[in-house]
């Protein structure tokens, strides 16, 4: 029996299907009206990617199905390949200490402070922080409620560029408690006299206005609300500008990173610290623990280490 092919995870490859190691791409052959059809595909997308691709295809062809236009779903029994998971990289305490030390101290940057000092305390995502209104805060049981996000739209589409909407899912609505630094760095925001934001329009899920929505923790120097392109460049302009600084003062310079990396760090930070995974995992707002577990895998081989060294440290004879 001839051996089966396969790719360079080790799935087996299907009849007129072939995978090019060499360029990372897989190509599937097929003939149609008499004529031979190559198509090509690159290697290397993520399963969560591959997955909603399905996803989306299986809710098309069930439509199709309902309306009588097909007998079968021909995505049904699609199986995903497996494909190599990305790891998390965190940024280092050093790092971080120099960053925000930086930023609190800077003319120029100061202003976008309290909005790190809640990235890296809560480990929320972009659009959360940048959705939070002071309706949000409660300083009484010292908690941030998280129920809305920040996206963008195509203006030519909806009429505008970005609005507030519900959370990625039902379990992104939350509350996290705020720390003395978090506590401490709002109350001093909201005494400072800082003009309203302009208002965004809050949307359903289908894109329509149902109201509009003011009173923003965090705005940019024109006033309005971040979204993630945005605060992506500007931690670009702030490493660059500190880089600039310590080269001139032959101090230790900083690596730019991206605005996820600030939620991978406060996992990082928190589970390395000794907090329940439980706990982690609500305040990310995952939608089980198994989903954090799966994200962060190195963690878990961290304190896996960490413990095996510890018991090793028992030796009786």
């Amino acid at each position: 029996m001839a051996e089966k092919r396969k790719d360079n995870r080790g799935r087996n490859l299907k009849t007129g299907e072939c995978y090019d190691p060499k360029n990372k791409r897989y190509m599937s052959r097929k003939m149609i009206d008499g004529e031979r059809i190559t198509i090509t595909a690159p290697d290397g997308k993520k399963h969560s990617t591959m997955s909603n691709l399905k996803s989306c295809l299986n809710i098309v062809f069930e439509c199709a199905l309902d309306d009588d236009i097909i007998i079968k779903n021909p995505a049904k029994n699609l199986q995903v390949p497996q494909t190599e998971s990305k790891k998390r990289t965190a940024i280092e305490q050093q790092k971080i200490d120099l960053f925000m030390s930086y930023v609190k101290n800077s003319e120029r940057y100061s202003y976008s402070y309290p909005a790190f000092v809640v990235l890296f305390n809560s480990g929320m995502r972009i659009g959360e922080m940048a959705a939070l209104t002071w309706d949000d805060v409660d300083f009484k049981d010292n908690t941030i409620t998280i129920s809305k996000t920040v996206n963008r739209y195509r203006k030519v589409d909806y009429g505008f560029t970005m609005a507030v909407a519900s959370p990625k899912s039902k379990t992104s609505i939350r509350s996290i408690a705020m720390n003395s630094v978090v506590r401490k760095t709002l109350l001093k925001l909201k005494m400072q006299s800082v003009p309203p934001a302009a208002k965004l329009p809050y949307v359903d899920d289908s894109g329509n206005i149902r109201g509009h929505i003011s009173g923003f923790l965090f705005v940019n120097t024109s006033g309005n609300v971040w979204n993630e392109p945005g605060f992506r460049e500007l931690i670009k302009r702030i490493v660059e500008r500190h880089n600039k600084d310590a080269e001139e003062n032959h101090t230790e310079k900083i690596e730019n990173f991206c605005p996820h990396m600030v939620r991978h760090t406060y996992t990082s930070l928190a589970y390395s610290a000794g907090a329940d995974v439980k706990i982690v995992s609500q305040n990310l707002g995952h939608a089980s623990t198994s989903v954090t577990l799966d994200t962060y895998t190195h963690l878990t081989e961290n304190k896996k280490k960490e413990q095996e060294a510890v018991a090793q440290t028992v030796r009786i004879s």
